[in-house]
């Protein structure tokens, strides 16, 4: 053959190398398809090997159950250890070549399954009063020294049975909550598996549907009922008696409707539905002040003092962003002085609900995973009444009033991750009834939708929660099926979002995070959603940065955050209220940025972010429907400077409308300048 010709099949050879299918030498694989963790471990590993045609350049991604797939190799020909497979998920391992590695050339998995296992015929009975029902019960590890203990109720654990497997006919489960604990060891050493049993009336109660809009109180909402006295609890309190088996209720009034539903005298479930005045709904942050004493002990007595000013200088910011709710985490082992806290967290619920701002109290019991239990794993009874007058503590200062809108009675309830299977969701039944928290405001936050939310539904008995947040950390894309699905689980209460965040450790990455905040609203909207809560619009150094790095300070970088403006778009009058404004005036002794704004009756609460030097005031001009004066108001006037965001304080700036006013001028002034930089101009009436 001639070199020609030989060049010639050289050259299709090589096409044909590039535009080949996968081959069956493309390979990717895994030790174990599944992996049993040993007794106490959280993570098992798994060993990973590929091999590809030619010694090509590959990468392999890793799926997780829940989360967006990442980059793990990029390398050619080898093999390594997977590290991070948890209990009940499994992970996927991709191998991709090709242009852009846009190629899958092969696929393999592995499960992560934990040493024992706990399993029932049915896991929900309907009893009828003082009777009891039957449940088949099994369970099975390898290990010849494991133990099923059983709690009803709260009460103390008592052993059902020892054994590496077995099952049992049990017939004596009445009503309530019925927990089997799977154990290794006679001394309970280490907890496989739980499994819970709840027991109930089988009645129910739905509204038609879990929010409703209605600007001026004039709707309704239907509910209906079945196996009781369904009774509506009014505004003040009281109950007025229902029929029927439904009934339309009135929008008007508080903005959360509730129905109970009477077996006898004793309430066996209820209803509920949120009343939005604003299709818009609620909005706001997680909240740490930025001090060295953050976590929970900024509330000491001793603390409290030096950060009162800041923190009532960060709920300006947050009022000046169009935030209306603020997430405040509290842990057990952060509660050095419950007593004094609780009063100085009552104190900071005041400083919010002046600035039209209410707090979501959240209460993180890490001891629910940490060995540092106060009165040791196997005494179910006592940790729940401890944890449960650790909650009251809190809740009894706050409570009557307003300024909670609701309380998350286990801060990222979840059965995986890590984390063993259904031990927080029994936690949460355990403590429902013995905290103080009232009908209407009880709450829980969920880290995986998918499968803590039907395990939750399941240890609650039936009984309703009033809110469920569902923490969606960075991918947007699990959020339907999250919401959806919780709200099938929980048809009586009110489905949010929180703990969407993305870091802008540097100035590049500020347009990143607005951009991301706008398609977390989007997203939001579009699910009908009425509250998204806890944007992380935080600034974190490190790199990378910290998923908990949320101190509230660190949105006072000396730069504009684009993020701004894309919060206060979902509710200020001001369209475009994060579009920067420059003063164009060549230094004058006064500079001036406005906008005017169409209003309806009621408080203008108008803010800005600003920049510049000089002392800044708002002017507000209130017009009648000709355009003319009706009424201006300036209020005081606050330092500005170059360095750091700049905010109006919010109660100052409050005006309450003339009866004749259908529109104001909102004037920023900054008196003796030479600079002047709004970048965000917001406003709203309430």
């Amino acid at each position: 053959m001639s070199t020609w010709g030989k060049t010639i099949v050289l050259a299709v050879a090589l096409v044909a190398t590039l535009v080949a299918p996968a081959h069956a030498s493309n390979q990717i694989s895994v030790s174990a398809t599944e992996v049993t963790l040993a007794p106490g471990q959280n993570t098992a590993s798994v060993g990973v090997s590929w091999r590809t045609d030619g010694n090509q350049t590959v990468q392999v991604w890793i799926r997780e159950t829940g989360k967006a797939a990442k980059l793990w190799r990029h390398e050619v020909n080898g093999s390594a250890t997977w590290p991070h497979l948890y209990n009940g998920t499994t992970t996927t391992f991709e191998l991709r070549g090709g242009p852009n590695f846009g190629t899958v050339l092969g696929t393999t998995s592995s499960t992560a399954r934990a040493p024992g296992r706990l399993g029932a015929d049915r896991t929900h009975l309907a009893l009828a009063p003082g009777t009891t029902g039957t449940i088949d019960l099994s369970w099975a590890t390898a290990l010849s020294d494991a133990q099923v203990w059983v709690s009803h109720g709260g009460n103390p654990q008592k052993l059902y049975a020892q054994g590496p497997s077995g099952t049992g006919r049990i017939t004596w489960i009445s009503r309530g909550t019925t927990v089997f604990t799977l154990w290794s060891g006679t001394a309970q050493e280490h907890l496989l598996d739980t499994l819970v049993v709840t027991a109930d009336s089988g009645a129910s109660a739905s509204f038609d549907r879990p929010v409703v809009v209605d600007p001026d109180g004039t709707g309704s909402a239907t509910v209906r009922w079945t196996g009781g006295e369904a009774r509506l609890v009014n505004d003040d309190g009281t109950e007025t008696p229902l029929s029927g088996g439904s009934a339309a209720i009135s929008t008007r009034g508080a903005d959360r409707k509730v129905v109970r539903v009477y077996e006898g005298g004793s309430v066996v479930t209820h209803a509920s539905v949120t009343i939005l005045r604003d299709a818009r709904g609620w909005a706001g942050f997680n909240y740490l002040p930025e001090h060295e004493k953050r976590y929970q002990e900024y509330l000491d007595d001793a603390v409290w003092p030096q950060v009162r000013d800041q923190v009532a200088h960060d709920f300006d910011v947050m009022a000046s962003a169009g935030g209306t709710v603020a997430r405040v985490v509290l842990w057990p082992e952060k509660s050095t002085n419950a007593a004094a806290q609780a009063r100085n967290l009552a104190d900071l619920a005041e400083i919010a609900k002046q600035r039209g701002i209410r707090l979501v109290v959240a209460f993180a019991n890490s001891r629910l995973t940490n060995a540092d239990w106060p009165s040791g794993r196997s005494k179910w009874a006592e940790f729940a009444v401890t944890s449960a007058n650790w909650m009251n503590t809190y809740v009894n200062a706050l409570e009557p009033g307003g300024a909670v809108l609701y309380y998350d009675l286990q801060n990222e309830t979840t059965g995986v991750r890590g984390k063993q299977p259904n031990l927080q969701s029994a936690y949460v039944a355990m403590v429902y009834d013995r905290t103080a928290v009232p009908r209407g405001k009880r709450g829980v936050s969920v880290m995986h939708a998918s499968t803590d939310g039907a395990d939750l539904a399941d240890a609650l008995v039936g009984k309703p929660m009033d809110f469920v947040d569902v923490h969606g950390y960075g991918n947007l894309d699990v959020l339907d099926g999250a919401v959806r699905g919780l709200r099938e689980k929980f048809p009586a209460g009110t489905v949010l979002v929180g703990e969407i965040g993305k870091s802008a450790p540097g100035e590049q990455q500020e347009r990143e995070q607005a951009d991301y905040t706008g398609r977390s609203l989007r997203t939001t909207d579009g699910l009908q959603v009425p509250i998204t809560m806890a944007w992380e619009l935080y600034d974190d150094p490190r790199t990378p940065p910290h998923p908990n790095s949320i101190a509230f300070g660190y949105l006072t970088k000396d730069r504009a955050k684009p993020g701004f403006g894309v919060l206060c778009s979902r509710w200020s009058l001001v369209a475009d209220c994060g579009t920067l404004r420059e003063a164009t005036s060549a230094q004058p002794a006064t500079l001036e940025v406005h906008a005017t704004v169409a209003v309806r009756p009621g408080t203008l609460v108008p803010n800005a972010i600003l920049r510049g030097d000089g002392t800044a005031r708002l002017v507000l001009t209130e017009l009648d429907e000709a355009g003319r004066e009706v009424a201006s108001t300036l209020t005081e006037p606050v330092t500005i400077g170059s360095a750091g965001l700049n905010y109006l304080r919010h109660q100052q700036s409050d005006v309450r409308l003339r009866d004749g006013t259908r529109s104001v001028r909102i004037t920023v002034r900054a008196e003796g300048s030479t600079r002047l930089q709004v970048d965000a101009l917001t406003a709203a009436v309430r």
